[in-house]
């Protein structure tokens, strides 16, 4: 494609409004419903005679909650997306592609204007089902959000924006942005146009009252509706005057360095108050054959709604929360304003007159204390009146409910059905999972297509000139990061970093307590995440968990330093004070391992070793026992104290095995030497097996202590249910003798009874 003229960009571009004049249309009506409108017209409202027209709200809240967790669910997590290197050393990809991360979500999450990106295309997509952004300028890294009806794309778009050459954006342009661009960069801009609109906003900012409008009503319809809804009675008093214009883009495959996508700019001539330079057939910007991206998701990214059924899925056929909604919440606004115009109708006093003259008489009643009703006036009855059906009338707003919450199950959980029946709390989590599985999908998708979305914004961290971008290479290159890595882009992998329960508080909470219970059997720096994302998810607060449970922690923890440090100790046969708030399984962990490694070393030493090792080795198990002692009040820690107790099983055996092994070439020895066994050496020997056989006793006297207990526990609740048995039959016999003394004394009073006859 090849433009010449502005003229032919106008044409094309009044095509794609005139197509989109009837999405318009049903696109104001979803807007109308969500904003709160009543359900009826002021004319419908006078033919139907209905007194009650307002809305109950329904839908908007249903559509708030949706919005609420989408959004929770892009903007929570730490990071909105991970980066992963490919190329350079091996040992240097993970921390090149940690400190990438980490500085680029720094710089994202504190970005007011980002998160009103993210804002802004989550309540398009709710709303419409259609969330575009588009980068203005190439030295801006955050893009621009758009409503749906400033973006114009030809009839047959795919989902996939594989078959589009051409699209419109209509962008207003204050003063300012007229400055600011131009200032920079004037390779392109008409000067003489720009600076005729630029006096002409200037002297509308001068006057007391703006007269101009921002749309062309007709072909935006949705702005009017927004407009009318934020101005109330003052229309447009203080609004900012704009220029809008339409930024218009399209793929030219004639270009020397292959399909390219070039941009054009033309002032909107439909609107008023702008020079009569602005109506000419001039191009705003026309920067000729300049590259503008080889893609076009370098110019414009867009998230949609998953409501499409029809493959392949096009862009005007996407259908959204708010389509879904609306038949159903305009119905239920409608009987609810019926019903309730009912319930007045209910409280009304109503009289029946004879006659004509009867009717002044009614005036005169006085319903007061005591009131007197006059001669030729009687009440209407309830009974002569017209009763609406109860039971119809529920079912109605129950269906309705039920209908609102299948609709809106995929974009938000735990919606209302409209039964009213109570749920236990394993119904309330079937429930949770089962909505929270189509709302995982929908999220899935959008985080899928999001990575697009990422990868540009990262392209231009390392490519362009804005504060924020030589800010963060700046630090990237101080941490070490090779400046290469800027240029190599496509050798890196970004993954959206994913909210844990799709936005869920309550999944949040579950799947992070069974993470906790499994967290002993991970590793260190795992199971610091897994402290991490509890906090969080109990707190909701990311700052707090960071501070509380550092995840830049990836080194050795305090328990498995301490562990190590207190091994020469306890080698050397000392004992070794451990303070209350270390993590013992991490120390009990490492010493495990320590032990484990030295026993493998024995053996590969020939399993002789001396007996000050074997009296280290004593030493450290005993210590190991006592510190996993300090963890059997604790339910969850059972699988890893079992863990413990068989491993400081295997190293007793092995332990037991060198003690022998010494003994036995001790007493070899001395038999060749005719010499009596060393006294030192004798005295420790017997020492460890002391130690090693009160260390066994002790382990074998609290496994005797728990069966005691287990069988004492057993014999209670035996002889409790024998009791209760017991005490229960007593009453039953009791209650039984009871009854066959009522009967026989009952028999008894009718023998005695004389007879009437």
């Amino acid at each position: 494609m090849s433009l010449k003229s502005p003229q032919k960009t106008l044409n094309m571009i009044r095509a794609m409004m005139d197509a989109d004049r009837s999405r318009s249309t049903n696109r104001v009506r979803i807007q109308r419903l969500f904003n709160g409108a009543p359900p009826y017209t002021a004319e419908e409202a006078e033919s139907l005679k209905a007194q009650t027209n307002i809305s109950f709200l329904e839908g908007v809240r249903i559509m708030n909650g949706a919005r609420s967790q989408f959004s929770s669910a892009l903007l929570k997590p730490g990071n909105f997306f991970d980066v992963s290197v490919d190329f350079g050393p091996e040992h240097k990809r993970v921390a090149w592609g940690n400190i990438i991360t980490n500085e680029v979500n720094r710089i994202m999450k504190r970005s007011r204007a980002y998160r009103d990106v993210i804002e802004s295309q989550v309540g398009n997509i709710c709303l419409h089902g259609v969330g575009p952004v588009t980068w203005l300028r190439d030295r801006d890294w955050c893009p621009k959000p758009h409503a749906i009806e400033d973006v114009l794309v030809p009839a047959n778009t795919l989902q996939s924006l594989e078959n589009l050459t051409h699209f419109a954006v209509h962008v207003a342009f204050t003063l300012q942005d007229l400055v600011r661009m131009t200032r920079l960069d004037k390779d392109g801009w008409d000067m003489e146009l720009v600076n005729a609109i630029i006096q002409s906003l200037g002297k509308m900012e001068l006057d007391a009252v703006s007269t101009q409008t921002n749309s062309d009503p007709y072909y935006f319809p949705e702005k009017v509706e927004e407009d009318l809804k934020e101005d109330s009675i003052y229309y447009g008093s203080d609004a900012v005057p704009v220029c809008w214009v339409w930024d218009f883009y399209y793929l030219d495959t004639s270009c020397e360095c292959g399909p390219s996508w070039k941009r054009r700019i033309v002032v909107d001539q439909t609107q008023q108050g702008l020079p009569t330079t602005a109506a000419m057939d001039r191009w705003l910007y026309n920067p000729g054959d300049r590259c503008h991206g080889k893609d076009v998701s370098q110019i414009m990214h867009v998230q949609f709604a998953d409501g499409a059924v029809k493959p392949p899925f096009r862009w005007h056929s996407t259908r959204s929360l708010g389509y879904l909604l609306y038949g159903v919440c305009h119905l239920q606004d409608r009987l609810r304003c019926r019903f309730t115009d009912s319930v007045f109708e209910q409280m009304l006093w109503m009289f029946r007159v004879r006659s004509e003259e009867d009717q002044e008489a009614v005036r005169k009643v006085d319903l007061g204390h005591m009131g007197v009703v006059p001669d030729g006036l009687s009440w209407v009855l309830p009974n002569e009146r017209q009763q609406i059906d109860v039971n119809l009338m529920t079912q109605g707003f129950a269906m309705n409910r039920q209908n609102m919450a299948e609709s809106a199950a995929q974009f938000q959980t735990d919606v209302n059905d409209g039964t009213q029946k109570e749920m236990t709390a394993t119904e309330v989590m079937a429930r949770a999972n089962a909505s929270n599985a189509l709302m995982g999908s929908m999220l899935s998708r959008a985080y899928t297509i999001a990575e697009d979305q990422y990868r540009e914004i990262l392209r231009r961290f390392f490519t362009i000139d804005h504060e924020d971008c030589k800010r963060f290479r700046q630090r990237c290159e101080a941490q070490g990061v090779d400046p290469v890595c800027w240029e190599r882009i496509d050798d890196m992998d970004v993954m959206a970093e994913r909210a844990v329960g799709s936005g869920n508080k309550m999944l949040e909470i579950a799947a992070a307590e069974k993470l906790m219970a499994v967290r002993p059997m991970l590793s260190p720096i795992a199971q610091q995440t897994v402290l991490h994302m509890y906090v969080e998810a109990n707190t909701d607060n990311a700052g707090l968990a960071s501070r509380l449970v550092p995840l830049e922690e990836t080194g050795p923890s305090r328990a498995v330093e301490r562990a190590t440090l207190a091994w020469g100790t306890l080698w050397t046969g000392q004992p070794v004070v451990i303070a209350d708030a270390i993590n013992r399984v991490e120390y009990v962990g490492t010493l495990l391992q320590m032990l484990d490694a030295q026993l493998q070393k024995t053996e590969q030493q020939g399993g002789m070793p001396q007996p000050q090792d074997v009296m280290g080795m004593m030493n450290i198990m005993q210590h190991v026992q006592e510190q996993a002692a300090r963890l059997e009040g604790d339910e969850s820690m059972q699988p890893f104290i079992r863990q413990v107790g068989d491993a400081l099983k295997n190293a007793g055996n092995m332990v037991k095995a060198y003690m022998e092994r010494i003994q036995e070439a001790q007493m070899a020895q001395a038999e060749g030497q005719g010499q009596a066994q060393d006294p030192k050496v004798q005295a420790m020997l017997i020492q460890a097996e002391a130690k090693a056989r009160i260390a066994e006793a002790n382990a074998a006297q609290k496994r005797e202590q728990r069966d005691l207990q287990f069988v004492a526990d057993q014999r209670r609740k035996d002889a409790a249910v024998v009791g209760e048995a017991q005490r229960s039959g007593a009453r039953v016999q009791a209650e039984i003798a009871a009854t066959d003394l009522r009967t026989a004394a009952e028999i008894q009073r009718g023998s005695q009874t004389p007879d009437n006859e």
